[in-house]
């Protein structure tokens, strides 16, 4: 799953507690850790319903025994993909919760052997960070704000890396082999901002701890480790092992084939994220279809809770091709 996410809600919010300092009501960069996405227009979408047109094949086996499952975007195509992601955290009496919503292109710019050169650009980024106690605050790369208006600053930052790209080199596996250019977007982040002089050492450090290039290709690793480069059948599962050193946190998955009709196929997926120590910190439960031509999520659906019961969020991921 695209758990990088996580890392940039946090960012933002280390933008703003850098310009309101002392301010205890502020939404601290765990509130904004977790999440869910889908476009307005199916939000109420379940993992019941993702599963609708797989109603009368689930654990059934298809005419065709299996399929070829790998990730296998094609050069020249463009790949669209939007997300939400709706976190809420309790602790004790209070309610707290951030909604965020993606959505990017991806583009095949080259290939050679089994690698795919993905170019990833940002279209758009919309955020909501509900304070509790009825305050929320609205952030998007769309608004236009005053440079001065620091309470804005997550959208400044938003407008700035809207329409910013970079590349990275993916395997038929969905392992993505190497990142570049995520360092440009960085300092345009930094130069572009506002801030003052004094301002830029510290934004430009905490932006590199998060945005470094093996933070951000272990991330999105996440977002392509179901495929397992062979072929499957209903029934079938397989185990996935990520570590991702960003979050300080280890995801093991077992996916498993449900349904195929045509090429399409319907995966769930039992994860349990682990802290450094070893010790379980949560689950997460997901439904997932995949065009099995090109690798891509056609929909997914995400459930995950913390073990202590305070974090609950649920994402939502819709992706196409042009």
């Amino acid at each position: 799953m695209t758990y990088w996410c996580l890392i940039i809600a946090a960012t933002f919010v280390f933008s703003c507690k850098s310009n309101e300092k002392g301010k205890e009501d502020t939404v601290d960069a765990t509130d904004n850790t977790i999440h869910k996405e889908t476009p307005d227009s199916t939000n109420d979408v379940t993992s019941s319903t993702l599963e609708k047109e797989f109603s009368d094949t689930v654990n059934v086996k298809p005419a065709k025994d299996s399929v070829l499952l790998k990730f296998n975007f094609q050069k020249g195509k463009t790949y669209n993909y939007s997300m939400t992601l709706d976190a809420k955290r309790t602790k004790g009496d209070q309610n707290r919760g951030t909604t965020m919503k993606w959505n990017y292109d991806m583009q095949v710019v080259d290939e050679s052997k089994d690698l795919k050169t993905i170019k990833a650009t940002y279209k758009r980024i919309d955020m909501t960070a509900d304070m509790g106690n009825d305050q929320k605050m609205e952030f998007s790369s769309e608004k236009k704000v005053d440079a001065m208006d620091f309470m804005q600053m997550p959208s400044k930052m938003f407008s700035i890396i809207k329409g910013k790209s970079f590349t990275m080199q993916v395997n038929e596996k969905g392992e993505v082999i190497s990142v570049s250019g995520f360092d440009k977007i960085g300092e345009a982040v930094v130069n572009e901002m506002g801030l003052p002089e004094e301002m830029k050492p510290m934004m430009r450090e905490n932006f590199q701890k998060q945005f470094n290039d093996d933070a951000v290709k272990q991330l999105f690793s996440q977002s392509f480790n179901a495929l397992p480069n062979k072929y499957i059948s209903v029934g079938d599962s397989w185990k996935t092992n990520t570590s991702l050193t960003a979050l300080k946190q280890d995801i093991s998955t077992i996916y498993t084939v449900r349904s195929i009709k045509g090429q399409r196929v319907l995966l769930t997926g039992d994860s349990k994220l682990k802290s450094p120590e070893g010790t379980t910190s949560g689950t997460q439960l997901s439904k997932l279809i995949i065009d099995a031509r090109t690798g891509v999520m056609l929909d997914g659906f995400f459930d995950q809770k913390t073990t202590d019961g305070q974090m609950n969020s649920t994402t939502r991921i819709i992706g196409r091709e042009y």
